[in-house]
């Protein structure tokens, strides 16, 4: 009989961010179950991948609850003694062998059962929550994650030795973090490519409108090319998100339209998701530190990028320099410097050996590197050594 996990998110919607669900649904030695607490059905909330809750056993908090189980939550950020006895009855029931929380904010909602299960528990850290979070509140952030996390669960998996370096600061203990990397499904994004130079180059970037993910750094450099007279290509969109409005409107006042396109958002590997990468000749996720100090852990769109065979340009930001090398499977520059990432893309405008030698790189170390099925074969070896006691 296959050894079983328990996965554990806020809310359902977060099932739907391509991190969180194909760590879920790609399981290979082990079953997965999963516990959430609240039932959202907001259209586009929490991210744009599939997700079938029928094809795994699953527990909804919110299924039932009283108006002071929903007020406790609103206030305090966590769970009756009801919910918890129906998890702890679930462990039981099901026999789970570990329990892996997704976002260290998260898991503190799930703090009081963790406290009294005799089972291991792991949890995943994904960004903001080691970046932006601990220094809230005058430092709240940090004393939350320290009692409510850290101190609780066995291991705290980290996507870079970037993210080990923030959770340290955050308070974890540095001998209960461990650096992995979930995985992308390489095989699905696979693109056997054409380099051939065209009259008109396909920029592509993928990703959320919020400000860590850099479009607004990304069209101020689109302006400076066009100011130098680089205008064979145009510059894709995909996403939707706060900043929306902003961008159009910078778009508009820099009188962009005819070299800027938005396209909205579109559902996780889908067929007109695929055909954006398919179409694209260049791939740029500029990620920056925000104001309010969030980070990215490694963007997914990024290996998707690779393993699609394109030349990609991001900076040297979190994660992203432990699987890019400048100048070798991609090109990196510092965040924020309009020149040098105009400079960037002007190169892989103009040298089609360059795209096609970076491209094919990247390529290469995506599939051999950064594999989902290599990922979660290393996932559940962890697992397996936590629940030993071996780690």
């Amino acid at each position: 009989m296959k050894r079983r996990v328990l996965h554990f998110v806020r809310k359902n919607t977060q099932l739907k961010a391509s991190f969180i669900n194909n760590q879920i649904s790609h399981h290979l030695d082990f079953e997965p179950l999963l516990v959430f607490r609240k039932n959202v059905s907001k259209l586009n909330d929490g991210g744009f991948a599939d997700f079938d809750l029928s094809l795994l056993n699953y527990l909804d908090l919110s299924k039932n609850e009283t108006f002071f189980e929903e007020i406790r939550f609103k206030i305090l950020k966590t769970l009756s003694k009801r919910q918890i006895l129906s998890i702890k009855k679930l462990i039981k029931e099901k026999k789970i062998d570990i329990c892996h929380f997704h976002y260290g904010t998260d898991c503190g909602v799930f703090y009081p059962l963790i406290k009294y299960i005799e089972i291991p528990a792991v949890v995943s850290f994904y960004g903001y929550d080691c970046s932006s979070f601990p220094s809230i509140a005058l430092g709240y952030g940090k004393q939350y994650l320290i009692k409510r996390a850290f101190n609780l669960v066995n291991n705290v998996f980290a996507m870079s030795p970037d993210m080990k370096k923030d959770l340290i600061a955050a308070g974890c203990p540095e001998e209960k973090i461990i650096v992995h990397y979930y995985g992308t499904d390489t095989t699905r994004f696979f693109i056997k490519r054409d380099y051939q130079q065209k009259s008109t180059l396909t920029i592509l970037i993928l990703a959320s409108l919020v400000p860590q993910k850099g479009h607004l750094f990304l069209l101020k450099s689109v302006k400076k090319l066009i100011e130098s007279k680089i205008n064979n290509f145009v510059l894709r969109i995909v996403g939707t998100g706060e900043l929306e409005k902003e961008l159009k409107s910078f778009v508009n006042e820099n009188s962009l339209q005819k070299y800027v396109v938005f396209t909205g958002a579109l559902m996780y590997a889908s067929k007109e998701m695929l055909e954006e990468y398919k179409q694209a000749d260049i791939f740029i996720h500029p990620s920056v530190v925000a104001r309010n100090g969030d980070k990215e852990g490694l963007p997914g769109t990024i290996i998707e990028a690779m393993s699609a065979g394109l030349p990609v340009i991001s900076t040297y930001h979190a994660g992203i320099p432990f699987i890019i090398e400048s100048g070798i499977n991609g090109i990196l520059v510092k965040e924020y410097e309009v020149n040098n990432l105009a400079k960037a893309i002007k190169n892989l405008i103009q040298d089609k050996d360059l795209r096609k030698t970076i491209g094919l790189n990247g390529q290469k170390y995506a599939i051999e590197h950064l594999d989902l099925k290599q990922k979660e074969t290393e996932l559940e070896e962890l697992y397996k050594l936590i629940i030993n006691n071996e780690l």
